[in-house]
């Protein structure tokens, strides 16, 4: 029998130590195999039994890692064959079947952004729109195709700016007086192309004086409407619908824009109040759970909220206060000398076998019947000193006028006890706490010229006693020391406040009469204490600013308005001055004297299709982009790569996106650059996918208004991960505003990785 148990145990042993070199060479399922063979042979074995649980798990876990991993590198078959083994190995496993699910449904992600992509490359970028959107209601989440539908916004929205220009550019001069205004439109299309649309209850009798030189047809037609109370609405390139402008025709003919702003810093009540008084906008929408207003509006008023709205919506200011209070505490006691009894007591004796004196007996007292009781004599040579020194050096941030508050010490508990007249068993207990210790509040205010207005408040405080009333409760005697006063400091300016100085001397002496009065030898005949205690506080405030408001310039801060009935952001077209230099309401009026005062239009005047274009000036000058990265860098270090632009006209906004090697560099973040937030705040929506090796920011002005110049649009974070030579790419670009010429994408940089 010890045999065969021998034997058996040999051969557990064997089935568990072949199953377990299976199971370290990723072969799960011949391992499973071999542990139920094993318990065929012996089923009752607990070690087999627990181990095939073990291997099983063990193998379900590694197997979901590997499909993990491979999804991370985008390898999603090699994802797939891991779930199937899993479920080949516990069929009702739910991991691995939302697994599965998810690798079915990034495919079909996959294959809806490729489409999309082949779709915008036809042309179709409508098409391509609705499969984004499609894609996007089965994933909400998915980065790709969310920066592809922010691409398509962008771009449309682009479009949108284009159509509703004219496509005429080139200037045009008009000499009439007292002409019919249906005259002047019809002389105008026929030398430009643009097409008018006259409303029905559109006067047929009105006339105009007008005398232009070289003026944009959308100026001219900006003059000739608001001179004669009349709007106009461009339809298309080429379209142009003149109306009465009557409160009806307002309504009917006036384009609305709605537009959502999520206010960061701002309280969304004070922006809709401003936007209230200044702009005279309809009742807008407020949603204080988001910090968010919404207005419908002119896309006119739109643009002038939103340069209000940048100049209202700024953080706060902040400041780091530091502050030293240091409490320098001295304390001295002196006891010296001796001290004589001050009082004798006499004790009479009753005489043996009396319980006391009576009449009769009281004639026995002499002095060996009376005892006396002498205290003792005490030399006193006592000194005690004492030197505290308390430090607290407490940090705190605050914002711009809001007070901040720092207790260091303890809370005192005073109880009360109540009782009723009524009922003598009935007491009530209650405890409140004072605060004892060192109480600092400041309140800074922020000043623009990086000073720091401070009000503090200072309060020392310390337990001096404990009293006892006479129902046996306990009150505390409180010494309090308070300071309080205004400062105006520069950032990182230390003041010092000192001063609070508590001296106390105390002195009290214990004499024998007479003799402890005498000079020098009184010292003999009597004792003297005598106590000391001196205390300085001394406050030290340094004020580190974190983040202050920089104050606009002047161009943001004022801008132009429009009229008390018509908004618009900016001047009316006759008041401005040309590009050429030449006022319009200036020009002289061309043509014969003589038919000038006789009232006679003289539509050869009009620029034709063979007049010059624009001044040489007003060419747009082409973007430039520039892509740089430092030449070489070590494994695990950290580079930037830096997007830079050269500008000659204004850019509002710019999404880019990148390509990278995933397996030589990760990347880290990306954030915009300082060009496109010159006087304003921008806002930037960024994407991130190292498995596909894509990093993507959408960077975009709140101004209304774009910027020109030099500077740095983005700027991207990687981390070296293997040596080799990555090449990044800028992919694609696009640069937002009106009127932009076409724009080339720079060439890759190469970084070695050594």
């Amino acid at each position: 029998m010890a045999m065969l148990l021998l034997l058996a145990g040999c051969g557990v042993d064997s089935i568990r130590d072949d199953a377990q070199r299976l199971v370290r060479a990723g072969q799960y399922e011949k391992a499973l195999e071999r542990y139920r063979e094993g318990l065929v042979r012996y089923p009752e074995n607990v070690v087999l039994r627990s181990g095939l649980l073990s291997a099983e798990e063990s193998a379900i876990a590694r197997l979901l890692h590997e499909a993990d991993t491979a999804r991370s590198r985008g390898e999603d078959q090699r994802a797939e064959e891991s779930v199937r083994r899993v479920l080949q190995l516990r069929g009702s496993d739910s991991r691995a079947s939302a697994l599965l699910l998810d690798i079915e449904r990034e495919r079909r992600q996959r294959a809806a952004l490729g489409n999309a992509r082949e779709l915008l490359e036809k042309g179709f970028v409508e098409r391509a729109g609705l499969v984004v959107e499609a894609a996007l209601k089965d994933e909400p989440r998915n980065v790709e195709l969310l920066a592809l539908q922010r691409k398509l916004e962008l771009d449309a929205k682009q479009a949108e700016l284009d159509s509703i220009k004219l496509s005429e550019s080139r200037p045009i001069s008009l000499d009439f007086r007292d002409a019919n205004l249906r005259t002047v439109l019809e002389v105008i299309t026929r030398n430009s192309g643009v097409n008018f649309v006259i409303d029905k209850d559109m006067r047929s009798d009105m006339r105009t004086t007008i005398f232009l030189r070289q003026s944009r047809l959308d100026e001219t037609l900006e003059l000739l409407t608001s001179t004669n109370q009349l709007g106009y609405k461009v339809i298309d390139n080429t379209t142009v619908l003149i109306y009465p402008r009557t409160p009806d025709k307002i309504k009917e003919y006036q384009e609305l824009v709605v537009r959502a702003f999520y206010l960061t810093n701002a309280d969304v009540k004070q922006t809709a109040q401003l936007l209230r008084s200044m702009l005279k906008v309809r009742e807008p929408f407020v949603d204080e759970k988001l910090n968010m207003i919404m207005i419908r509006e002119t896309a006119q008023t739109v643009r002038l909220a939103e340069r209000m709205i940048a100049l209202q919506d700024l953080p706060e200011a902040e400041v780091m206060m530091e502050v030293e209070v240091l409490e320098v505490k001295r304390s001295s006691l002196t006891e010296l000398g001796i001290k004589y009894p001050d009082a004798l007591t006499l004790s009479p004796i009753p005489p043996r076998g009396a319980d006391g004196f009576t009449l009769g007996n009281i004639n026995s007292l002499n002095r060996n019947s009376i005892g006396i009781g002498l205290p003792d004599v005490t030399l006193s040579m006592h000194r005690d000193v004492g030197d505290v020194n308390i430090l607290a050096n407490p940090k705190i941030r605050a914002r711009n006028r809001e007070k901040a508050k720092i207790l260091i010490g303890d809370k005192l508990p005073v109880i009360t006890t109540t009782g009723n007249a009524a009922n003598s068993g009935f007491i009530s207990e209650s405890v409140q706490y004072v605060d004892v210790g060192l109480k600092l509040d400041v309140e800074p205010n922020i000043h623009l010229d990086d000073e720091v207005a401070i009000k503090v408040g200072l309060e020392v405080s310390s337990l001096v006693r404990e009293v006892k009333t006479a129902s046996g409760s306990l009150v505390y005697q409180i010494g309090t020391r308070t300071a309080s006063t205004v400062l105006r400091l520069r950032d990182g300016e230390t003041q010092l406040l000192a001063g609070l100085i508590s001296n106390e001397e105390r002195m009290s002496a214990n004499r024998v009469p007479g003799l402890g009065d005498m000079p020098l030898i009184g010292r003999l005949f009597s004792t003297q204490r005598d106590d000391g205690q001196r205390t300085e506080i001394v406050l030290s405030v340094t004020p580190r600013i974190v983040r202050n408001i920089r104050r606009p310039d002047l161009h943001q801060t004022e801008f132009w308005s429009g009229t008390e009935n018509d908004a618009r952001s900016r001047p009316l077209a006759g008041l401005t001055q040309h590009k050429g230099g030449v006022r319009q309401n200036d020009a002289a009026p061309s043509g014969n004297a003589a038919d000038r005062a006789a009232g006679v239009a003289q539509p050869s005047a009009v620029a034709g299709p063979g007049a010059s274009s624009s001044t040489p000036g007003d060419a747009p000058q082409p973007l430039k982009l520039a892509l740089s990265a430092p030449d070489e860098v070590a494994v695990g270090e950290m580079l930037d790569v830096q997007v830079s632009i050269d500008s000659a006209v204004p850019v509002r906004g710019m999404p880019l996106q990148l390509r990278f090697p995933e397996r030589l560099l990760q990347i880290v973040d990306a954030d915009a650059g300082e060009f496109l937030g010159q006087g304003g705040a921008v806002s930037k929506t960024k994407t991130l996918d190292q498995a596909q090796g894509m990093a993507a920011i959408a960077v975009l002005r709140n101004a209304a208004d774009g910027v020109t110049g030099k500077g740095s649009i983005a700027r991207f974070r990687f981390k070296a991960l293997a040596p080799g030579a990555p090449q990044v790419m800028l992919e694609a670009a696009k640069a937002v505003g009106p009127s932009l010429p076409p724009l080339a994408l720079p060439a890759p940089v190469t970084i070695k990785v050594r």
